[in-house]
């Protein structure tokens, strides 16, 4: 009988099966790890444009791509799709989802919600460290803009958007908005921005910036409904 319990132990002391427990806990913490690998870098060849609205995505070319296994794929493109990134073709494969002007405003009233609530709770929670580095983003967007540096703007607008917004300290909430937040209109309504575009953009950033450095709720919600509206409207009515 003895020889028996000692050959279900191992590793220490402990009983095979919970080495078993933790192996399959360490294959599964892998096998989450490489898909959302494979969500974020499918999702920004969206953003970015490198994979075109309407285009049809074959999982077994991602995965070759990308150098991972079909498992991994296949669960990232069903959280693409969950999110809108992606759309499902009649034959059951699936696309790059080609927004129309009621999805786009769909996307836009979530964004509104969440991120009123996210620059209302900075109001109250963000440090020093992130104020600082947000006006530090919008004051380099501003010399881009005067430069008409485009993909440079892209860049600096997103790290200004997420310094503020993930200052809310939930972490929940922030998750939220990142899933909502970064869509390939974002970026293709900025190449065809007015002059007058770019002078609303920077008041409206400030807006924010001052609504968050005050501690000012009802500034920050004002903000943040101008801004959102804003670009709604231009994404509609220009692309």
């Amino acid at each position: 009988m003895q020889d028996s319990m000692q050959n279900r132990m191992s590793n220490g002391g402990q009983p095979d099966v919970l080495r078993d427990e933790l192996l399959a806990s360490s294959a599964q913490r892998n096998k989450a790890s490489y898909a959302e690998e494979a969500l974020e870098r499918v999702r920004q060849a969206i953003v970015t444009g490198n994979l075109r609205p309407n285009q049809r995505l074959v999982e077994s070319e991602i995965a070759k791509k990308l150098g991972m296994s079909r498992t991994p794929i296949r669960e990232a493109l069903k959280q693409l799709e969950m999110q809108g990134y992606l759309s499902r073709l009649p034959s059951g494969g699936l696309m790059v989802t080609d927004h129309s002007p009621s999805q786009i405003r769909n996307l836009y009233e979530i964004r509104e919600a969440l991120e009123t609530m996210a620059l209302r709770l900075a109001c109250q929670r963000a440090t020093q460290e992130q104020v600082d580095r947000a006006a530090e983003y919008h004051a380099r967007s501003l010399e881009v803009i005067r430069n008409r540096d485009i993909n440079q703007f892209i860049e600096l607008n997103s790290a200004f958007h997420n310094e503020l917004l993930s200052a809310c300290g939930n972490e929940q909430l922030w998750s939220l908005i990142r899933t909502f937040r970064d869509q390939s209109f974002d970026r293709r309504i900025v190449r065809v921005f007015t002059a007058g575009d770019w002078r609303a953009m920077i008041v409206q950033h400030q807006r924010m910036l001052d609504a968050v450095r005050q501690g000012n709720a009802r500034l920050a919600e004002r903000a943040v409904h101008e801004h959102v509206r804003t670009a709604v409207r231009l994404v509609v009515e220009r692309l």
